[in-house]
């Protein structure tokens, strides 16, 4: 992983990275099969990491936060220099299994769930129904893929971090607003808009 994460596999060869670990290419390829799925377990282990490094990360996070105060606090996180050979390597893998899906079609299975079951449930627990959950977190989850690739581009981060704020305040918005329409559809006035006598 610590390989990877320094090099990258846009023009890993086995050989080198066997020496470099202390094995062989013939040892490689007889516990993982192939190349790809060498790329695909080590990618798995990374992502299993920075998932219970993510978590732990929100368990930290005082109780009581507003929505767009931990979406801003988890894309700080997410989006630190520490996370960056994560990233890079992530993004490579991305191009990689989008000119050889065949080859990496088990990489993008996998990617296509990533954090998305979290956020979808986060989602509902705000009081959104299951079909709205799933298509904020596909908006959500893709606005911040997008925010990522675009630090990683520009280094802008003044920039990316103000677009990160106007996103969190919009997913607030739009909880709140929806949570407003089924208060009136139930005949309950929202607690902002009742008017003292």
């Amino acid at each position: 992983m610590r390989y990877l994460l320094r090099r990258g596999v846009s023009d890993l060869s086995l050989r080198p990275a066997a020496a470099a670990l202390g094995t062989t290419a013939r040892m490689l390829i007889y516990y993982f099969g192939s190349r790809e799925r060498l790329l695909f377990a080590a990618m798995e282990e990374i992502r299993a990491r920075e998932r219970s490094r993510f978590q732990r990360e929100i368990q930290k996070q005082p109780p009581g936060r507003s929505t767009r105060e931990f979406l801003q606090a988890s894309w700080r996180w997410y989006a630190s220099k520490r996370r960056e050979p994560y990233l890079r390597l992530l993004f490579e893998l991305y191009g990689l299994a989008f000119v050889n899906p065949g080859r990496y079609q088990a990489f993008l299975t996998a990617m296509a769930e990533d954090y998305f079951s979290m956020m979808e449930e986060g989602l509902r627990s705000q009081g959104l129904s299951p079909r709205e959950s799933r298509i904020a977190a596909t908006l959500y989850r893709a606005t911040l893929r997008g925010l990522l690739i675009d630090v990683l581009s520009t280094g802008d981060r003044a920039r990316i971090d103000e677009a990160v704020a106007r996103l969190a305040r919009n997913l607030e918005r739009d909880l709140a607003t929806r949570g407003d329409r089924r208060a009136r559809g139930r005949g309950v006035v929202p607690a902002r808009a009742r008017r003292p006598r």
